[in-house]
């Protein structure tokens, strides 16, 4: 027996032309590969394509499936610009300066998508989400994850997509995708 990970590659959806979906791939991580990569990371595998019989789609189908995959060699993760950004004294000393504002909340919420006009309760639970909560694990029995999700729900043109672009271009590790290349499964889990 050996450790292996599975992880799904998908294409960086800011290369896709508008309106197709972003292919994905199955990729194998054997040995020290294991955890290299978290999801929403940008990496390179150099690996091997393979054949793999798929017992699930061979007990539905009834006949043997084979399914491709790649089983990575190498997992290169490609320069995140956030974290090879170092704070310089002056950026330090204007943290600490915009911390001391006892108006921080608002200015805040109001830095969040400033073209849109109004809609301060989602803008706030935007600034929550994107700042994020405090992992706790209760009594080291249960973890539970410090990620505020936020769900936009409401009519045409009441600005949320707008919205979700501007999250897009400012969060960290964010990926604006439609409901279209999203399962059911996959809305529940993400």
């Amino acid at each position: 027996y050996e450790n292996y990970q599975k992880v799904t590659l998908q294409e960086s959806p800011g290369t896709v032309s508008a309106g197709r979906l972003p292919r994905h791939k199955e990729v194998v991580l054997l040995a020290d590969l294991i955890d290299c990569a978290r999801p929403g990371e940008e990496i390179e595998v150099t690996g091997i394509y393979k054949n793999n019989f798929s017992i699930a789609m061979n007990n539905k189908h009834g006949f043997p499936v084979f399914e491709t995959i790649i089983e990575a060699n190498y997992v290169c993760k490609k320069q995140d610009l956030f974290a090879s950004t170092r704070l310089t004294e002056d950026d330090q000393q204007e943290i600490r300066k915009l911390s001391s504002d006892p108006n921080i909340g608002q200015r805040i919420i109001k830095s969040i998508a400033p073209s849109i006009y109004g809609h301060e309760n989602i803008k706030t639970a935007i600034a929550l989400s994107m700042f994020g909560g405090q992992p706790k694990n209760i009594q080291n029995k249960h973890r539970v994850r410090g990620d505020i999700n936020v769900l936009l729900l409401g009519d045409p043109g009441t600005a949320k997509s707008q919205f979700l672009k501007y999250i897009e271009k400012t969060a960290h590790r964010a990926v604006y995708t439609t409901g279209q290349g999203a399962s059911a499964v996959g809305l529940t889990a993400s």
